[in-house]
């Protein structure tokens, strides 16, 4: 779900979003013309519709009551705290392979630009450690990308490590499914038939094969 675009939509401006982490000042922001500068608790990138919604008003309607708002963050405030021990150094650029550019670009061509997403390289460790880990993750709470540093290597080609950085996207864009019994199902028929879509998907899986 892309906040700015429903917020634009519903309140006919354009929205500069900048994300924070303070837990006084949740929503603040400033209207120049037909531009809005939206500060906004970062919590607020997974509210659900209505609570949107009622953002878009206030936008609309400074000063009025915000019951929607002061609940979901009410509700959710203590992620913030586990967010601020989760926050660790965003290094997207590598040796090689910049992941925020091919992100973009994925981002572009396969989701027509709605994730809204932070990216990184892991922490670097010796070659054996680092072997052992998997190739990507995605954090749910915190809306970003880990990629294993062994794959900034010129000996990996670009269009293996774009296969994983989709993979990971797919998360992102599908969420989290669960059965009725509550058990969460990662990789579905709907996620396995939407990777299939990456141009790239049968070289990658070849090279994967190839190298373990």
């Amino acid at each position: 779900m892309n906040l700015k675009r429903i917020l634009e939509r519903r309140t006919k401006k354009e929205i500069s979003i900048t994300y924070t982490n303070n837990r006084v000042s949740i929503i603040s922001f400033k209207t120049e013309g037909n531009r809005v500068l939206l500060r906004i608790q970062r919590l607020f990138k997974e509210a659900p519709l209505d609570v949107i919604y009622e953002i878009a008003e206030l936008i609309r309607n400074p000063g009025m009551k915000t019951p929607l708002i002061n609940e979901f963050f009410r509700r959710n405030q203590w992620r913030v705290r586990k967010q601020a021990r989760n926050i660790a150094k965003i290094e997207p650029e590598g040796r090689v392979y910049n992941l925020k550019k091919i992100m973009e670009k994925l981002n572009r061509e396969y989701f027509n630009g709605a994730l809204d997403l932070t990216i990184t390289w892991g922490r670097r460790q010796r070659r054996y450690a680092v072997r052992k880990r998997t190739l990507g993750s995605y954090n749910y709470e915190t809306r970003t990308i880990r990629i294993n540093p062994i794959l900034d290597s010129p000996r990996v080609p670009r269009y293996y490590l774009e296969y994983v950085i989709y993979h990971e996207m797919l998360h992102a864009y599908l969420g989290i499914r669960r059965t009725k019994d509550g058990r969460r199902l990662v990789h579905t028929p709907e996620f396995k038939e939407l990777e299939r879509r990456f141009k790239h998907y049968d070289r990658a899986i070849r090279w994967e094969k190839g190298n373990p």
